[in-house]
């Protein structure tokens, strides 16, 4: 069923008042899992706006797969979500950890990469697998008398997606974004957050870029800054699981540098102090982030990295060949869709 109300009348008429629904708010997601369609698109979807969010994401692969991958390793430091994901166990082992992260990076590349509007497309394939991951563990979670999903932590999931793409562009190469492809973003989110059964009224995407990115930095500020200063034994030993496990997809990955860019990118500083090696590790990738701000040059090597990871993706989904001989055939192949 489409939704006539306008998510921006839905939502708290202030930031403030946004932020403390999302600190306070105990709601949690629908678990009976339902498929959505085209036809679930709500009234007030602009195809427009969606696609030049989606546009905005295709030139730009490095930028935003540093921001995701960054993204959804600092939201786990928040007690709620680490809770559940450990309940889950998909970090338990390198070889689990590499096939969650790997389907997550797969199936948002499918939702930016996909035209929704073609039936054919993996577009709404790919928005339903992770609505009935979603559903599957909160159901899971209730019947063992645990607390479901909380609609709080789908907003400060949505966190991990696009905060630092609005908080800060410049340290990802996006310095030189326009503000129709902030727009374009913006409408992105509000439309998938929605389908993806993330209540309207805290959809962290905002009226107006501009408040979005003003709640972006108070949950960055003040949520994420506190739990990533103080992490949980739990976080590290998952960070450590994440991290060994991208090795396979990415062999320059290094634990240190990996979580140095994050914290860097969240506004403080690592926690422990790091070798040489991926110090040299973290400003290289830095450099080249940063280097997409140049003018012509940064052009140039959004360009190279956009082909580069185009590659990578097509190959991750079917020919993994390095998690193969790691972790054996049918333990790094991903399925993506096979429960669908």
């Amino acid at each position: 069923m489409r939704t006539k109300t306008h998510i921006n009348d839905a939502q708290p008429a202030t930031v403030d008042e946004h932020f403390q629904l999302i600190l306070h708010d105990r709601e949690i997601i629908d678990h009976d899992f339902v498929k959505v369609t085209p036809d679930d698109l709500p009234e007030w979807f602009d195809e427009k706006l969606f696609k030049l969010g989606q546009e905005y994401y295709n030139g730009n692969l490095l930028g935003f797969g540093a921001a995701l991958a960054s993204g959804l390793t600092v939201i786990l430091a928040v007690p709620d979500i680490l809770e559940v994901l450990l309940f889950t166990r998909q970090n338990a082992t390198i070889n689990s950890s590499y096939k969650r992260f790997s389907q997550t990076l797969l199936l948002m590349y499918a939702l930016f990469h996909s035209d929704m509007l073609d039936p054919n497309s993996k577009w709404f394939s790919a928005l339903n697998v992770i609505r009935q991951k979603h559903a599957k563990v909160s159901k899971k979670r209730v019947k063992q008398n645990l607390h479901g999903i909380y609609q709080k932590d789908m907003a400060i999931t949505q966190f991990g997606f696009l905060g630092y793409v609005f908080v800060c562009p410049e340290k990802i190469g996006l310095a030189y974004a326009t503000e129709e492809q902030k727009i374009g973003f913006n409408h992105f989110w509000q439309v998938t957050g929605h389908l993806l059964g993330v209540s309207d009224r805290i959809n962290i995407c905002r009226r107006t870029v501009e408040e979005t990115i003003e709640l972006c930095r108070r949950i960055q500020n003040e949520i994420l800054v506190k739990h990533l200063e103080n992490p949980r034994p739990e976080f590290l030993q998952m960070m450590t699981n994440i991290t060994h496990g991208l090795w396979y997809v990415d062999l320059s990955v290094n634990e240190d540098a990996f979580l140095a860019l994050a914290y860097n990118l969240t506004g403080i500083k690592y926690i422990k102090p790091i070798g040489w090696y991926s110090y040299l590790n973290q400003k290289t990738r830095e450099l080249i982030l940063q280097s997409c701000n140049i003018p012509f040059i940064g052009w140039v090597i959004r360009q190279i990295f956009n082909l580069i990871l185009a590659v990578s993706y097509w190959i991750l989904e079917y020919y993994p060949l390095i998690p193969m001989l790691a972790f054996g055939r049918n333990n790094a192949q991903l399925c993506l869709y096979s429960k669908n």
